[in-house]
């Protein structure tokens, strides 16, 4: 995988792990596959896993860096790590428990060298039989999207354009701009990464990938999605469903705070809280089909601990 010393890689594939001795193998055969043809390299970055999962990356992938922090910083720290010994004129962020389809960083490449202004392109998520997963892009928060999550719309009417706003719609063509694109596997131009100043290191985990696709759309690019290129996520796979929610909801309140209009920003947090609240009182008459909506269905077990644990996700990430 590793390019020929004369040659830089037209691609620098960056894996982010902790405790992910599980799956980093296959993720690595999977990204050999989808390499073939293309000039990469590949870095993996462990967050201090206190564990064998670099021993087993450098078995899994013998000719990649494998950068070891002496902290867990945190996604978007440990992707700054892997961006600073990278050399590829692009950068794909690939999670580790993400398993790329054979062809798909080909198909990545093709698509933002045809669409230059898009600056960030990512690919389309597909479940185990091969079905679509919605998860490969969300839509802008705003607070309409906000007032129908407190007010249980999308939850009534999952998927629906008016009332879930934030959830993707389903696949249309080979190829479309988007909002958001998922960070578990995003390729972004090298020139935009350094403009913008890349992920936002004050964000733990959940929001760096919205918040970087809203910058780059108000410096004037356009994200794109394309279903040529296929990968599998899991997703979540190192989070309790309760740790991931307080997690989520911290990044979702960060999002809200750096990219509503600034005399809303409170009003959209307020909103957050009630939604959740609502949920915790009234738990599984709101609960759905998560293939309806693109995102995990929680329980209403879960609803009252993330309520429970208020003060600590309405801070957002400090």
């Amino acid at each position: 995988m590793v390019s020929a010393p004369h040659r830089d890689p037209d691609v620098s594939i960056i894996v982010v792990t902790y405790r992910s001795a599980a799956y980093i193998g296959e993720c690595a055969a999977a990204i050999r596959r989808a390499c073939a043809g293309v000039r990469s390299e590949l870095v993996i970055v462990d967050n201090a896993s206190g564990d064998e999962t670099a021993e087993a990356a450098r078995d899994a992938a013998p000719d990649a860096q494998v950068v070891e922090n002496d902290r867990n910083g945190g996604f978007a720290c440990g992707c700054h790590a892997g961006a600073g010994r990278a050399r590829g004129r692009w950068l794909l962020f690939v999670n580790p428990d993400a398993v790329p389809a054979p062809g798909s960083v080909a198909a990545l490449l093709a698509c933002a060298r045809r669409n230059p202004g898009a600056g960030i392109v990512g690919g389309r998520s597909v479940r185990d039989d091969g079905t679509p997963d919605p998860r490969s892009w969300w839509g802008r928060p705003t607070l309409w999207s906000t007032l129908c999550f407190a007010l249980l719309l999308g939850s009534v009417f999952p998927g629906n354009r008016v009332f879930d706003p934030e959830s993707p719609a389903p696949w249309s063509g080979e190829e479309r701009p988007v909002p958001v694109v998922t960070g578990g596997f995003m390729l972004v131009d090298r020139r935009l990464w350094d403009k913008l100043g890349g992920f936002e290191q004050t964000i733990f985990m959940y929001g760096e990938d919205a918040d970087l696709c809203l910058r780059a759309a108000a410096a004037g690019y356009r994200p794109m999605v394309t279903a040529r290129a296929e990968y599998r996520h899991e997703g979540g796979a190192s989070s309790s469903s309760v740790r991931k929610l307080v997690l989520l909801f911290t990044g979702k309140v960060t999002v809200l705070r750096r990219h509503l209009p600034y005399g809303l920003r409170g009003a959209g947090v307020r909103l957050l809280k009630l939604g959740v609240l609502l949920r915790a009182v009234i738990g599984r008459a709101v609960t759905v089909a998560p293939q309806r909506q693109g995102r995990p269905t929680a329980t209403g077990a879960d609803w009252r601990a993330l309520w429970s644990a208020r003060r600590e996700w309405t801070r957002g990430w400090s």
